[in-house]
């Protein structure tokens, strides 16, 4: 937490809503030509349309549609003939464009074919940012001990996951394969259970970004958010962002779509405010040496240096709890000047008997299988010791296949020495 600054609320308070162009941020022009590509996709509009589509005021979209008008690029139309009674002030507000105005729309959207709500400009998400960082949300023992309930895990591995989850620094999770490290990555993201503001788009020189994604940004469940509310603004959870051998430096960069004439934001924009998983670090198509160099500044200064394909660079905030997770030996991915620069590096054990046997117990009860001991006993003398190493994911994929067999045979499944030789035989070479 920040010294001598507040816990934010759980619920984020929302931006106002813009009564001007001055409030907006935005260009009146900017703003025009992104409503004449709106009104290029409805045959006919009203005020309220728009506003819904662009997240915008009425105060603010009256004058762009004056100027429209203005311009010949608007007209009135008349009555709707499926709505005869309509009433004659309802009947007024309706628009369509005119042959002009279409002409113009079609070449706005050979130029730039983003057609969604308003953008915010960089300066404001900026603040934004500063305004609901990490630290400012407080990581307690409770917290991590809720999050990680459902994990067998030896109590001096929490006391280190603890600490490095509340610096918001980079943590690196190692150790052999199916301990547990991904489910440890993926559960120490809900220990921030607050609410972000996230825009839709930026805009930047011109230009726009797209931010918003939905399986990123789950929305904030819960209450009706206030009319006075600046709509281009969505409530979301903290997002969470899971990468894995796909990465490419690419990824990490502007994504400009030569079709749509717009920008995705990469992934360490998406998870602003949040949390970023890099999973089986060391397998991805851009090698960690190159990853890692394209992090230390950013880490570092908190700040990080995206490009238009015009050239134009710019500085946006790099506010996340970075998550390195894999099963390759450390020094054999970086040397030890870049395992410096990750402060946090926590290695995953196996897990012990007692421990293996609890997990065997608890997966167990999850699929509705009576846990037998003697079945546990025979086989731990039977497949480990010195053939193999305990590890975490065994008894789920195990009892799986005990599920899958007994689902076929149209068998009730059950644990027993026969159905785990069985399993064993088709999982382990």
């Amino acid at each position: 937490m920040l010294p001598d600054e507040e816990v934010l609320p759980q619920v984020v308070p929302d931006r106002p809503l813009p009564q001007s162009f001055k409030d907006l941020g935005l260009p009146e022009v900017f703003v025009a030509n992104l409503t004449l590509k709106h009104c290029f996709y409805l045959d006919v509009f009203t005020l309220a349309d728009l506003a819904a589509r662009l997240k915008l005021p009425a105060t603010v979209l009256s004058q762009v549609l004056e100027y429209l008008r203005r311009e010949k690029f608007m007209e009135a139309r008349s009555a709707d003939p499926l709505m005869p009674a309509a009433s004659a002030l309802a009947l007024a507000h309706r628009q369509a464009l005119t042959e002009a105005g279409k002409r113009r729309a079609a070449q706005l959207l050979e130029y730039d074919a983003y057609v969604g709500p308003a953008p915010v400009p960089l300066e404001d998400y900026r603040g934004q940012v500063r305004r609901q960082e990490l630290r400012r949300v407080e990581v307690t023992p409770a917290r991590l001990a809720a999050a990680l309930h459902d994990l067998v895990l030896d109590p001096s591995l929490l006391a280190r996951l603890g600490p490095a989850a509340a610096s918001g620094k980079p943590l690196f999770l190692y150790g052999a394969s199916g301990n547990g490290k991904t489910s440890i990555a993926l559960r120490l993201t809900q220990l921030w259970d607050d609410a972000v503001l996230v825009p839709y788009a930026l805009y930047v020189e011109g230009h726009l970004i797209r931010v918003f994604d939905a399986l990123t940004h789950p929305l904030w469940p819960g209450e009706e958010r206030s009319e006075a509310a600046d709509r281009r603004w969505l409530r979301c959870r903290r997002p969470v962002v899971v990468a894995g051998g796909e990465v490419t430096l690419d990824l990490l960069a502007l994504s400009f779509n030569p079709t749509l004439k717009y920008y995705e934001a990469p992934l360490q924009l998406k998870a602003n405010n949040g949390t970023l998983v890099l999973d089986d670090f060391g397998r991805q198509q851009a090698s960690p040496q190159a990853l890692l160099n394209r992090w230390i500044l950013p880490l570092e200064s908190r700040q990080d240096f995206l490009c238009l394909h015009t050239g134009h660079k710019f500085a946006i905030p790099f506010d996340l709890f970075l998550i390195l997770s894999t099963n390759l030996e450390p020094l054999s991915l970086v040397d030890a000047a870049y395992l410096r620069r990750l402060p946090y590096k926590i290695q995953v054990p196996a897990p012990s008997r007692e421990q293996y046997l609890e997990i065997w117990q608890r997966v167990c009860g999850l699929y509705g299988l009576e846990w037998d001991p003697d079945s546990g006993a025979h086989l731990l003398a039977h497949y480990y010791g010195d053939q193999r190493p305990l590890a975490a994911c065994h008894p789920r994929d195990l009892v799986e296949q005990i599920l899958t067999h007994a689902r076929f045979h149209g068998e009730e499944p059950r644990l027993s020495r026969e159905s785990l030789e069985r399993a064993g035989a088709a999982y382990f070479v």
